[in-house]
């Protein structure tokens, strides 16, 4: 890829703090929904409807990547960051509701271009028995954004203003578009999307033949609606059982964050030495363990600090040492099956948010943690 390692490591830190930027944008309105609608002076509920939207984004993503396996993933990396760029200086540029959702979508598509564009390229590159440290390191970027850029966010819309982040986000998702420019080459390809030189649409009918990534689709669907079944209701069910204010739950998030980077760095650290393969399989039964943990941990509130810890490493780790596994599945497709991968995993995502807000108000927190754990 690169001429020297040097070169690569360059390129792993940018595209990386990359990713914290799509990240940050896609995470923003969740702690901060309420001082949005109080700006925009819109309902609360009209802004938490975005979140359902940006999810959805995860399925048209499958589309763009599909186009990187075809036309390199180097075009397709450089125009998803030209999409957030556009998108987030929009909004803050022109702070009203409708921009607002056309940013988030637009962050959420390009989100879902890049993250499966650069992983596929990383496979083309990084040999499979160094592919689980690599893609983790990307995958900090999840955690950070919770850990270091929420917080930071929270204090700038304090000083300044609810839009002045995505200012912020796009003036340095700018500055990434011509480094990556700088440092990626044009990628040429090994091997070509097909034997026949099919259209993209065959792309995805050729991964979905193929039982093994039929088996990682369901496994990682199954994953994310679990985990969304409960993050969606954690702030709902800290606040009511253990009176605590939106400051302290935003403390939780952070707290998430480490776990998140702890659950990443394991990836990083353990996944190739153990083996992808069973990494994972050890990661779901320790996942589903946390899960039924809950319910009893809900005794007093360091308890459930550990619980919750317990569930979002354990979900982390699994999740992005899946990810390793799937870049290899396909190999010719890889952008085509990672895109997949993502498009489940929002699916997963957008049913755990409607079955945990609706199982919440009528059940409460066990059934809750049951299901996620089954």
């Amino acid at each position: 890829m690169t001429s020297s390692p040097k070169r690569f490591a360059e390129f792993i830190t940018v595209t990386t703090f990359t990713k914290l930027l799509f990240n940050i944008a896609r995470r923003l309105i969740y702690p901060f929904a309420p001082e949005f609608a109080r700006s925009l002076n819109v309902d609360l509920s009209a802004i938490t409807s975005i979140i359902a939207i940006n999810q959805a984004t995860s399925v048209l993503g499958t589309v763009g990547a599909g186009f990187a396996d075809k036309y390199g993933y180097k075009i397709l990396m450089l125009f998803s960051l030209g999409m957030l760029t556009i998108g987030t200086f929009a909004v803050g540029l022109i702070p009203i509701y409708s921009v607002l959702v056309i940013c988030l979508f637009l962050s959420g598509l390009a989100k879902s271009i890049f993250d499966p564009s650069l992983q596929a390229f990383i496979a083309n590159v990084v040999p499979f028995e160094k592919r689980g440290q690599i893609v983790g390191i990307t995958e900090l970027s999840w955690a950070g954004s919770t850990l270091v850029g929420i917080p930071l966010a929270g204090l700038v819309i304090e000083r300044f203003s609810w839009q002045t982040p995505f200012l912020i986000i796009g003036g340095l998702s700018l500055v990434c578009f011509f480094i990556i420019l700088k440092l990626m080459p044009t990628d040429k390809k090994n091997t070509q999307p097909s034997k026949n030189n099919t259209k993209i649409i065959s792309n995805f009918k050729t991964i979905i033949k193929d039982r093994k990534v039929l088996g990682i689709l369901s496994f990682v669907f199954f994953m994310s609606l679990a985990n969304d079944n409960l993050f969606v209701i954690y702030g709902a069910w800290l606040e009511q059982s253990y009176n605590l204010s939106l400051a302290a739950i935003g403390f939780g998030t952070v707290f998430i964050g480490l776990s998140e980077i702890l659950g990443e760095g394991c990836t990083v650290f353990f996944s190739d030495r153990i083996g992808l393969k069973k990494s994972i399989l050890i990661g779901v039964s320790l996942c589903t363990c946390a899960y039924f943990l809950l319910p009893i941990l809900n005794v007093s509130l360091s308890y459930v600090m550990v619980g919750l810890f317990l569930v979002f490493f354990t979900f982390e780790f699994t999740i992005v040492t899946s990810m390793s596994l799937s870049t290899e599945l396909v190999p010719e497709l890889r952008a085509s099956t990672m895109a997949a991968f993502f498009a489940i995993a929002g699916i997963g995502r957008v049913a755990g948010a409607f079955s945990g807000g609706i199982i919440w108000s009528k059940f409460g927190l066990t059934p809750i943690c049951l299901i996620s754990g089954f």
